[in-house]
């Protein structure tokens, strides 16, 4: 079976879908609901926040009015989403030892950088 690859312009459709089922989901109503309010079939919008169907421009500025919401809110925290959903990979990438760089056993702290003890105490002389 052939899977067909969604093209950027599908994908945001999917993630506007997703949002606004979420935001008809958090005013408390539902998608029957806001078909009704909005005057178009429950079927219909099923089918827009689902992914099935493009979304028309128009029913997003019918539904964001509804729930008196900015179009603009809705498509920013869209692609919010969709660049959440897209990261779910991290890309990683090999840290390569450079020759100038300490090994793991050199990395002892030099003695006289360290050392709390003034200079005119120090007693560095005291081994020659």
């Amino acid at each position: 079976m052939v899977s067909r690859v969604k093209t950027p312009a599908e994908e945001f459709n999917d993630a506007v879908g997703r949002q606004m089922r979420a935001e008809i989901a958090a005013s408390r109503s539902s998608i029957a609901a806001m078909a009704r309010t909005i005057g178009i079939a429950r079927s219909a919008l099923d089918n827009y926040v689902t992914g099935k169907r493009a979304i028309p421009v128009p029913v997003v500025y019918s539904v964001c009015a509804a729930l008196d919401l900015e179009p603009h809110l809705l498509l920013g925290r869209a692609e919010e989403r969709l660049r959440a959903d897209g990261a779910t990979t991290a890309r990683i990438t090999p840290i390569r030892r450079t020759p100038d760089v300490a090994g793991l056993r050199e990395d002892t702290p030099e003695v006289a950088f360290e050392s709390p003890v003034r200079h005119d105490a120090d007693t560095d002389d005291l081994y020659d």
